[in-house]
């Protein structure tokens, strides 16, 4: 069974997208603007946006974004822009990012070369600690201009510093939103988060790309089995020998929005379909862009679901096994790194003395990149250490594993017409416990993926509106794939609703011939099973059991021997503990065929039993 006690409620206020951050006062999906009543032109706007464009007047993106749109639409003459009101905004934003920069950590290094007026977050470098490559958001020279929602740009170290900042290329960055997982040792492959082909189509997911004489590469998806993102975002770190990786995104397993998850690289080149870390790093908060240091113990990661001193805070566990899902109880690196503002993206150098973090609390937009003395971290590692109740381990990448996988394709759906349905599936499993709510699934058919040893026992439980309570016991089992160890299955749960008249056939409920005696005592039971468990996950639920056989022999018998049958299948609810006042019984012989009874596979529809909801 999973821990629940680790797992805290988020906060209810706390703004979701981290590339909105800063303007908490401010709708993130309803521009300012276009709440403000036209009242008429003037060439302001246009002066605004052109100091804007100069860098001379200095907003945070999100609004600069809205000013910009703004202006397109005026410019096709769609819009009339109220200059005082527009004006008064503006001068509202900037006393309030003069506020934000209130409270700054007296140990923040900020990178003056590399920030700007814009969104930076997320810095990554290369091995040799000598290029550091980020995210900015709003620039004008993205690939989606002011609106895009972040571009990777790149600045190299010089001997008095970093250098400006230059645009990471249309190669590795598209009108989406970008980002970086990682490098390989010798800093020649570049992971990148979401990707453009070579057909300019945009693919969420993981992708790689070469170092070829002075640029990179088209990237190329990196093909991780089973992997499926709900979420909009995604963030992730990769180990030096490109064997682990770290992701954050939302799945099926999910206990509240981004998780952390890990998957490794196989023999053949692919990749282990990724497995959620476990409730000792993960909330019902958001796990945001982990960095898994060299020795592939030590993990830093942001997070807003273990509370500390603002928005997210970065936390740093070490790794006890090699199960990758016992960990030490994450620790805040504290408030000379964290602030009341989101920290994030925390990276450490090969060679160096400072680690390097974005944070929104004291930056000229929302996020600027800033250095961190690594001594100081080094306490808290410390700290982690003395805590730790037996010494860590040394790890490494988990083998295969001996027994198959079955990945398992799962639906909820109507019984009726096999039409998806939205309901919370619970499934149990060996020692794990995931919950699926389908109604938050993107794709139409509702469909998900679970990952299940193929042996074990799986308990599911489902709940949707207008349904009855759905149970089954069932075992994991599918045929491998050829060479794999690998399986496939399929699994559709078909939810009866709960509406007087609704009819449902029992099937395999088989009389030996002539008599109410069941032919096979043990089908029988196992169908009649999923009556007793409806019936008793329903208490007030009453029933019609329906006898039919098919047209040969005399009608008054055949009607007398219907109804034996299904007073015969009461009786056996009745022992199983079922109120026999809650089931009535009819037999109606031969009167109501299915199917033709000219024919042996017409007979055979017609001989059944059916139970019709009547309260």
């Amino acid at each position: 069974m999973l821990k629940t006690s680790r797992i805290t409620k988020r906060n209810s206020q706390q703004i979701d997208d981290p590339h909105l951050i800063g303007l908490a006062s401010f709708p993130s999906k309803t521009s300012i603007f276009r709440l403000l009543t036209p009242i008429f032109r003037l060439p302001t706007l246009k002066y605004v946006i052109q100091h804007l464009q100069q860098g001379t007047l200095k907003l945070n993106p999100y609004l600069r974004s809205e000013i910009f749109s703004i202006s397109y639409v005026e410019r096709k003459g769609n819009a009339i822009i109220a200059l005082k009101t527009t004006l008064y905004t503006i001068l509202l934003v900037l006393f309030c990012n003069q506020v934000m920069l209130l409270g700054q950590s007296q140990s923040h290094i900020k990178m003056d070369s590399i920030n700007s007026s814009f969104d930076e977050q997320n810095p990554v470098l290369t091995p040799d600690g000598k290029r550091m490559y980020f995210v900015r958001s709003g620039h004008p020279r993205n690939e989606g201009g002011v609106i895009d929602r972040g571009d990777i740009w790149y600045s190299d170290k010089t001997e008095t510093g970093w250098s400006v900042a230059k645009h990471g290329g249309s190669t590795i960055n598209h009108t989406g939103l970008n980002g970086i997982v990682g490098f390989s040792a010798d800093g020649e492959r570049i992971y990148l988060l979401n990707y453009k082909d070579s057909q300019g189509y945009i693919h969420k997911g993981i992708a790689m790309a070469e170092w070829v004489k002075d640029h990179w590469s088209v990237p190329q998806a990196v093909d991780i089995r089973y992997f499926e993102n709900f979420s909009e975002y995604i963030s992730g770190s990769i180990s030096p020998d490109e064997k682990v990786m770290i992701l954050s995104y939302k799945s099926y397993d999910t206990y509240g929005n981004e998780d952390l998850y890990v998957t490794f690289k196989e023999s053949n080149g692919s990749w282990t379909p990724p497995e959620n870390m476990g409730v000792d790093l993960n909330t019902l908060g958001e796990e945001w862009a982990p960095y898994l240091a060299p020795d592939l113990k030590t993990l830093y990661f942001s997070s807003n679901g273990f509370g500390g001193q603002g928005g997210r805070d970065i936390f740093v566990s070490q790794r006890k096994d090699g199960t990758w899902k016992d960990w030490t109880d994450p620790v805040n690196l504290g408030s000379e790194v964290n602030t009341a503002g989101m920290e994030l993206g925390y990276n450490i150098p090969k060679l160096g003395e400072l680690a390097y973090f974005s944070s929104t609390q004291n930056s000229e937009g929302f996020g600027d990149i800033f250095g961190f003395p690594l001594n100081k971290t080094e306490k808290v590692l410390q700290e982690i250490v003395s805590k730790t109740e037996a010494p860590i381990s040394q790890v490494t990448t988990p083998k295969t594993p001996d027994k198959p996988v079955v990945v398992m394709t799962m639906q909820v759906l109507d019984i009726r017409n096999d039409k998806p349905v939205s309901g919370l599936v619970k499934l149990n499993f060996g020692e794990k416990e995931v919950e699926v709510n389908t109604a938050d699934l993107d794709s139409p058919d509702k469909k998900f993926l679970v990952t299940i040893e193929e042996g074990l026992e799986v308990n599911v439980e489902i709940e949707a509106d207008g349904f009855l309570k759905y149970k089954e016991t069932f075992v994991a089992s599918a045929k491998p794939l050829q060479g794999d160890i690998e399986a496939k299955a399929v699994e559709g749960f078909r939810l009866t609703p709960r509406e007087v008249g609704t009819k449902i056939q029992i099937p395999n409920v088989l009389f030996n011939e002539g008599t109410s005696s069941f032919a096979d005592a043990k089908t029988t039971a196992t169908q009649l099973e999923i009556l007793i468990e409806l019936m008793k996950n329903n208490p007030n639920l009453e029933i019609r059991l329906e006898g039919h056989t098919d047209n040969r022999g005399n009608p008054k018998l055949l009607k007398e021997l219907s109804l034996d049958r299904v007073n015969a299948v009461k009786d056996y609810l009745v022992e199983k503990g079922i109120s026999g006042k809650r089931i009535e019984t009819v037999g109606f012989g031969g009167e109501k065929p299915v199917g033709q009874n000219s024919t042996d596979s017409g007979r055979e529809k017609n001989r059944r039993v059916e139970f019709i909801i009547i309260k």
